[in-house]
């Protein structure tokens, strides 16, 4: 603000200059038939689609710049009269897109120059009048750039032509090989909806499911026929139907359904969001390490899952109008599921003996046994309280746990209800050296016996698990968020030792 009052105040200027001379003056953009459709105000004047029923591209225009460090040769020249001169290179970018493949690049640059005088009007005399951009000027300038750009994908469409012209247009394999190629990109829309019109009248479903893998080519399908095809191999449409016609149980095709879904860490991330000031507090310099990996993993696990692309209501309705039961289409969906309804999905039946889905706290309720007949004994009561046994076993072993990572980690937990948050299996502070380093220094037999022996433990329970893994999820969903969680994962893991591990691995 300081420098733009003083020039204003003194007799000194600044100067700019718009420098088109690398850029073809004498381009001219024609009328072209294109074999696409476009909605780009650079290329719709000049390209008209060869039929409506083209696949449409996607035009991306943007500018890249290019600096030029402050150039001396003109303060020399003028004896200093013009102490700053700088020159910036524009080049204006045009790309087609069509799938996420980029099909053609066009590209158009010029130069703006700048020069600054403090006390002298000595860059009027070098490079004219311009006291600031001229909005004509400016807009002459794109203009020229647009028509390039028009110019350049109307040649690139007259010289790929050719190649296109040569492809049997009746032979499906041609067409596939021709699209799977680079021998003309720009006809890659035409050639795959034309590929598309060859289904037969007969059986289309079975010639589509053919060429499936050809990009963009299921999103050139009526609805009717995507609904079918949408979908992971082995679930989709036309898979879960045949599968139901030949006798599978629509509880078994629900929970494979449910189940192709990997367990999230998007709750990890929305947690350590929230929670961010505190997360950084104990995890200091390594977190954003931490989160940078987790989020890498978690790319990797949805990338490796074979998605429901695209799947709409009106495909649902097309499905569940043709015989697919509503409580499975429910479900061919992107949306992401709970870890608790796909846990429960890979280890059994999501719905009741009446064939109703069960709900997620349903679900929940599966994992625990209400009696003490399980391997392992719940450190909560059916009424939601602490174990007698829990409370012994705290106190007999506070001493050895209290500067433990179990216990620090506890401690937190209780204060950030956060503890299915901790970054397991990434040198998190339960899973790795503290499960083996709880097992070695606490003592699992000290800890049984100052809780009354395995007799009393199992009398004080009336609630227990066949697994681990049930009772680490169970305990996790259910009392994850109470002031006592930290106690009774205390107390599980000196009885337990091994349960620090299935904590460490479970969402």
């Amino acid at each position: 603000m300081t420098l733009t009052l003083a020039t204003i105040a003194l007799p000194g200027c600044m100067v700019y200059q718009i420098d088109r001379s690398e850029l073809d003056q004498s381009a001219r953009a024609y009328h072209q038939t294109a074999p696409f459709k476009t909605d780009s105000p650079v290329l719709a004047t000049w390209l008209t689609p060869q039929s409506e029923v083209l696949p449409s591209i996607e035009v991306v225009q943007s500018p890249s710049v290019e600096y030029n460090s402050m150039n001396a040769i003109p303060s020399i020249l003028t004896l200093s009269l013009i102490p700053f001169y700088e020159t910036t290179r524009y080049t204006d970018n045009l790309s087609i897109i069509w799938e996420g493949e980029t099909l053609a690049e066009s590209s158009a640059s010029y130069t703006i120059k700048n020069a600054w005088s403090l006390y002298f009007p000595t860059p009027l005399l070098f490079m004219g009048s311009l006291y600031e951009l001229d909005s004509q000027d400016m807009q002459e300038t794109q203009d020229t750039v647009n028509i390039i750009h028009a110019r350049n994908i109307a040649d690139a469409i007259a010289r790929q032509q050719p190649a296109f012209e040569k492809i049997p247009r009746n032979d499906p394999d041609a067409l596939v090989a021709f699209v799977t190629s680079d021998q003309a990109p720009l006809f890659k829309p035409q050639a795959t909806a034309h590929l598309a019109t060859l289904a037969p009248p007969e059986n289309s479903l079975e010639y589509h499911q053919r060429y499936l893998n050809v990009k963009g080519y299921i999103n050139l399908l009526p609805v009717e026929s995507q609904a079918w095809l949408i979908g992971p191999d082995g679930l989709k449409g036309w898979q879960i139907k045949a599968a139901l016609d030949s006798g599978e149980e629509e509880a078994e095709v629900l929970r494979r359904v449910v189940s192709s879904y990997p367990e999230s860490l998007t709750a990890w991330h929305q947690a350590a969001r929230q929670n961010e000031a505190r997360f950084r507090e104990l995890y200091g310099q390594s977190y954003p390490s931490i989160v940078s990996n987790l989020q890498e993993r978690q790319a990797s696990a949805q990338a490796a899952w074979p998605y429901y692309p695209n799947m709409t209501e009106e495909h649902h309705r097309v499905l569940v109008e043709n015989g697919i039961p509503a409580n499975i289409v429910a479900y061919m969906t992107n949306a992401e599921r709970s870890a608790e309804l796909v846990a429960a999905a890979k280890t059994g039946s999501l719905q009741d003996d009446q064939g109703r889905t069960l709900t997620e706290e349903q679900l929940l309720e599966r994992l625990v046994r209400n009696d003490n007949n399980g391997r392992f004994m719940s450190p909560f009561t059916s009424d939601g309280v602490l174990a007698e046994w829990v409370n012994l076993a705290n106190n007999a072993n506070m001493g050895a746990t209290a500067g433990s990572a179990v216990g620090a980690v506890a401690g937190a937990y209780a204060a950030n209800k956060a503890l299915d948050f901790v970054p397991f299996g990434l040198g998190g502070m339960v899973g790795g050296a503290a499960g083996a380093k709880v097992g070695k220094e606490v003592g699992r037999e000290t800890a049984i016996s100052a809780s009354g022996g395995w007799e009393a433990i199992r009398a004080s329970s009336d609630q227990s698990f066949n697994s681990l893994n049930d009772m680490a999820r169970y305990l996790k969903q259910k009392y994850g968020s109470t002031a006592n969680f930290a106690d009774a994962v205390r107390a599980a893991t000196q009885i337990y030792p091994e349960f620090s591990s299935v904590l460490d691995s479970t969402y």
